[in-house]
């Protein structure tokens, strides 16, 4: 309790010692901090930046959240403005990496009336911590590969079916050949995502219960897989095979709701958490992530109602007209 409450503290504690000894620092700098040296998948820490001037200024741009390397999730920042010559801003960031992570410098702009300032961050090295204890041995080299012999029964098997394809051939075959009408083409029955998503949600809530098997990986990685069918299918944005970083860039490239991504965002994370993070959630927990995804499908049926129109649009342009066509030579020969 005493560490988490120091690793709390720590970032205000770095902007109370920097307003105390700011006539140490140099006239225009940004000062660079994080709370901790060494991090592992999951782990939360914060970075600290201390903007000092010898000037006064009418705005300052601190790095945006698509500034951090793709393994770092920002989960909240805070701005603390010190003085009229002196600004600063705290990042909540979460990893989710399995190496050292390397933050470079970053940009920071400084506007004031007649000019505009650039100056650049300190680069941030936090070494990865493994889970395996040091020294631990129980890790054994691999064994070298053992070369089993190739059976014989699957090719007699294969040999007999041969042959009996090759007696029912010459044999039994009728080569007598019967006039068919064309077949009418199958035509699929038009994918509405808005409704396959209800119907996976629903699914999940049925088939999981999650209260009796408390199988929360399979819960959550469902409820994530779900929402990235619908981009998938919707969007056409490459979701299922992205990681969860990568689909939240994708979703703001293609100008997706703000509600939506941030649904989706909370979705993600929580999943992430418990499949590469080991958290165990509580069943209360569960029920509410499930419950933001109801919120995402309530959502998404009054924003994304226009461009399942032009889904059927398209589905009918492409079916109707193969349909009427294969009526019209079935009419035309009898």
């Amino acid at each position: 309790m005493k560490k988490l409450l120091l690793n709390r503290c720590a970032p205000i504690l770095f902007l109370a010692l920097s307003i105390i000894f700011s006539g140490h620092i140099q006239a225009q700098s940004v000062n660079t901090q994080v709370d901790s040296d060494s991090i592992r998948i999951g782990d939360t820490f914060s970075y600290s930046l201390l903007l000092q001037l010898d000037q006064e200024y009418s705005n300052v741009q601190f790095p945006d959240t698509n500034s951090f390397p793709p393994t770092v999730e920002v989960l909240n920042r805070k701005q603390f403005k010190l003085s009229e010559f002196s600004d600063s801003l705290i990042y909540e960031l979460q990893y989710f990496g399995n190496e050292d992570l390397q933050i470079p410098p970053l940009p920071v702009f400084v506007f004031s009336e007649s000019d505009t300032t650039t100056l650049l961050t300190d680069p941030v090295t936090i070494f990865f911590k493994t889970i395996v204890a040091e020294g631990d041995t129980t890790l054994k080299p691999m064994k070298p590969i053992y070369q089993f012999p190739l059976p014989w029964w699957p090719w007699l098997l294969a040999l007999i079916a041969l042959a009996g394809f090759l007696l029912w051939w010459f044999k039994f075959r009728d080569h007598t050949k019967e006039e068919t009408k064309p077949e009418k083409p199958s035509i699929p029955e038009f994918y509405d995502p808005i409704k396959e998503l209800e119907k996976d949600l629903l699914r999940i809530k049925k088939d999981t219960k999650v209260e009796q098997t408390k199988d929360y990986k399979l819960f959550y990685s469902q409820i994530g897989d779900a929402l990235r069918t619908y981009f998938e299918v919707l969007y056409k944005i490459p979701a299922l095979e992205s990681t969860s970083s990568e689909l939240i860039r994708y979703l703001d490239a293609y100008g997706v709701d703000d509600t939506l991504a941030d649904k989706t965002r909370n979705v993600l994370r929580k999943a992430d958490l418990v499949k590469f993070a080991k958290f165990t959630p509580t069943l209360e927990d569960a029920w509410k992530t499930y419950d933001e995804a109801m919120e995402f499908l309530e959502r998404a049926k009054l924003t994304d109602a226009s461009r399942i129109g032009r889904l059927k649009a398209e589905y009918d342009e492409k079916y109707l007209s193969v349909s009427e066509e294969v009526e019209s030579e079935n009419g035309g020969t009898k």
